[in-house]
């Protein structure tokens, strides 16, 4: 699976990291905690300050990933 980063998160880990997620990873807040303990420096953007996206739609934290190849973390946004 495909996982993109985008602000913090980007800068932290790359643009991009290709992830074999262990069995049971199959909704975004597993996949959160999987890339957390992966990354215990990034856990705070990973866990509370980021949103998922998958095929240009956010996504609750309760979706499923089956048969997801790509999923997006996007910071939060703000505007004026």
């Amino acid at each position: 699976m495909k996982v993109r980063f985008y602000g913090k998160l980007g800068e932290k880990l790359g643009a991009e990291i290709e992830v074999d997620p262990p069995t049971g990873t199959d909704t975004i807040v597993k996949l959160r905690n999987v890339l957390a303990d992966m990354f215990p420096y990034a856990s705070a953007d990973l866990q509370q300050r980021s949103r998922a996206c998958i095929a240009d739609s956010i996504v609750g934290e309760g979706h499923k990933l089956a048969g997801i190849e790509t999923v997006e973390f996007l910071p939060p946004l703000s505007g004026g």
